[in-house]
């Protein structure tokens, strides 16, 4: 690999980390705002609402995953660090499946959230005429 290949491998690499670690925020995002919108529609409403409650959870667990998505993130890059610095098995265990974690929980994340908005559009919204 000539020097100019490496520079570019190494500038796609750190987009390809900046746009993972913005779609995480991002869907953290929507999901913590959704989850307040829809804690504050229960609360103002006079009873319990089942959609609602299982609008939350969805949520709540879209929330949870991207929580769990930007830590794991977050040890990625350190246990890759410690295994250059100091390359031993737990910290070569560690950089190698972080990153899996990662992966999977930002999955998890969008999977969850536009399901909870499509059931909260369709079973709350439309169904009371809002």
């Amino acid at each position: 690999m000539t020097p100019e290949q490496r520079e570019r491998y190494a500038r796609w690499q750190n987009h390809r980390v900046s746009q993972l670690s913005f779609s995480i925020n991002l869907f953290l995002g929507f999901s913590v705002a959704s989850l307040a919108y829809a804690i504050n529609l229960l609360i103002t409403s006079a009873k319990g609402n089942a959609v609602l409650e299982c609008v939350l959870i969805i949520w709540a667990l879209s929330a949870g995953a991207g929580c769990v998505a930007t830590i794991s993130r977050l040890l990625d890059f350190r246990y890759t660090a410690l295994k250059l610095r100091s390359p031993n098995s737990c910290n070569k265990f560690l950089a190698a499946h972080l990153g899996k974690v990662t992966w999977s929980m930002f999955w998890v994340q969008i999977i969850l959230y536009p399901y909870g908005a499509f059931y909260f559009i369709k079973h709350y919204v439309l169904a009371s005429g809002i």
